[in-house]
């Protein structure tokens, strides 16, 4: 179970500084943006209303016992839009049906699914 960004220097934590500090506190992360689903979507929000463009996202898991790992079934995205604004629509809507299909089908019983976000420098 990772407990830092895992080695992605992309994944810092000038992203989670960006944030307020009431969704900041709530990531399982200090050094990137991991937040559980409405929390992921309100910072995605945020920031890109602020022009800063989603590259990627990912799922994570919260275990039962507040371990973390990548989540093997939700992968997250492969290539978002180069505009802020349409990487934001197209992640949102990933995240969305990943969130769903975790509802149908959790991966561990038990667990909660998380989205690790990272954005951009420019």
């Amino acid at each position: 179970m990772a407990g830092s960004s895992a080695g992605d220097p992309r994944g810092s934590n000038a992203d989670l500084a960006a944030l307020p500090a009431e969704l900041a506190k709530q990531s399982l992360s200090q050094a990137m943006i991991i937040l559980p689903h409405a929390v992921a979507l309100e910072a995605l929000r945020l920031l890109s209303e602020r022009g800063r463009r989603l590259e990627s996202w990912e799922g994570w898991v919260k275990m039962r016992d507040g371990g973390r790992a990548k989540s093997l079934s939700h992968a997250g995205s492969f290539a978002l839009p180069r505009d802020a604004a349409r990487a934001a629509d197209v992640a949102r809507a990933g995240i969305e049906r990943s969130q769903a299909r975790w509802n149908r089908d959790p991966e561990y019983p038990g667990a909660e699914l998380y989205y690790g976000l990272i954005f951009s420098d420019n």
